[in-house]
């Protein structure tokens, strides 16, 4: 087999035992910039509009292309905000994703509608009874989402017998799907709750049918010590998994039947600190952060090695914000195997927000 039918169906094994990478895990990767990419319910928990860019670079160390000769792209834009005129406990918000990496395009997105219910009560009334409103308030979220996925399959040669290439061509579709989140403020405390991929979706994909997706909770916490002189600092922590909806995790062709690992195993827990300043007398801030990812799957792979839970990644971060503008940059250094080939990857945030938000990038 050539070299470039190898690359391709490297590929699409890679595809197919991740199930094309759903769209929740897609935006996982950019949260820490943004909690409304993994829970609804933040849209409108402050009185403000935000609008969002982030961008990931490639990875460092490496030529940065992929199998077509190109540098991997993803990227995400989203917007939320808090309604007005009689419909003040209203937010909406959305985002779209585009993510390309040599023959696979991945895009979508969702909007969702949540309602914020204010847990104050004595007998504070005008400007500081609204203020209290929004630090002491629940939330609640549904959202609905788009995913499409393509796969261009042109590489392959058209007299070609391999299983992996039956179908020629360019593989692609598109599924719908829903979330709904909780969010909860009390003071200098939040945490939230996440369930995606509420409606089970089975897809056809290279020839093969995926399993039903997993349903994906998502869980986030933290809290803001106020340090005075404009200084926060905010430790929180994130654990992501899933849960499949039955015990079959095999995908299967007309001729073979390939059994993987159980989407269910996939658990991840996310530790991160973050310090902030606003600078007394200047309109402009910044923000310093450190993110650990820990891997918590155990089990078989299917050559018989054992799963063990294991250190993911390190990132530091770096963020400005000048007036209502602002930009941050982050630094991936994985800890994996894999990544004994690279020296991390890039990422970018840009952003706009039309107020002053008291939380960087939240």
């Amino acid at each position: 087999m050539k070299i470039k039918h190898i690359l391709v169906a490297l590929t699409m094994v890679l595809l197919s035992q991740t199930g094309l990478k759903a769209q929740e895990e897609i935006v996982y990767n950019q949260y820490y910039y943004n909690y409304y990419l993994v829970n609804p319910a933040v849209a409108g928990a402050e009185r403000c509009t935000h609008f969002m860019w982030t961008g990931f670079l490639g990875w460092a160390g490496m030529d940065g292309k992929d199998n077509k000769g190109e540098t991997p792209r993803f990227t995400t834009l989203s917007f939320r905000t808090r309604l007005r005129g009689g419909l003040e406990r209203l937010g909406i918000g959305a985002y779209a994703y585009v993510d390309q990496n040599g023959n696979s395009l991945r895009r979508g997105g969702q909007v969702s509608l949540g309602y914020h219910i204010p847990l104050s009560g004595g007998s504070t009334r005008g400007y500081m009874m609204k203020q209290r409103d929004i630090t002491r308030q629940l939330s609640f979220a549904l959202a609905c989402v788009v995913n499409g996925y393509s796969f261009d399959e042109k590489l392959y040669t058209s007299g070609s017998t391999d299983a992996v290439i039956a179908n020629g061509g360019e593989d692609k579709g598109y599924y719908f799907n829903a979330s709904f989140g909780t969010y909860f403020l009390f003071d200098n405390f939040f945490a939230g709750l996440t369930i995606a991929n509420l409606v089970p979706t089975k897809l056809e994909q290279m020839g093969r049918t995926e399993p039903i997706r997993p349903i994906n909770p998502f869980i986030f916490l933290g809290y803001d010590f106020q340090l005075g002189d404009g200084m926060q600092f905010e430790p929180g922590a994130m654990f992501k998994f899933n849960i499949d909806r039955d015990d079959d995790n095999s995908t299967t062709t007309e001729n073979t039947t390939t059994t993987t690992q159980s989407q269910g195993s996939q658990r991840q827990l996310d530790f991160h600190l973050k310090f902030m300043q606003d600078v007394p007398g200047r309109d402009f801030g910044y923000w310093v952060e450190l993110l650990y990812r820990h891997s918590l799957d155990t089990g078989t792979n299917l050559d018989g090695s054992k799963v063990k839970p294991a250190p993911l990644c390190l990132r530091p971060m770096v963020g400005l914000r000048i007036k209502k503008f602002n930009i941050g940059y982050t630094y991936g250094l994985g800890l994996t195997a894999f990544n004994k080939h690279n020296k991390g990857d890039h990422e970018v945030m840009l952003s706009y927000s039309f107020c002053k938000t008291q939380h960087f990038c939240r």
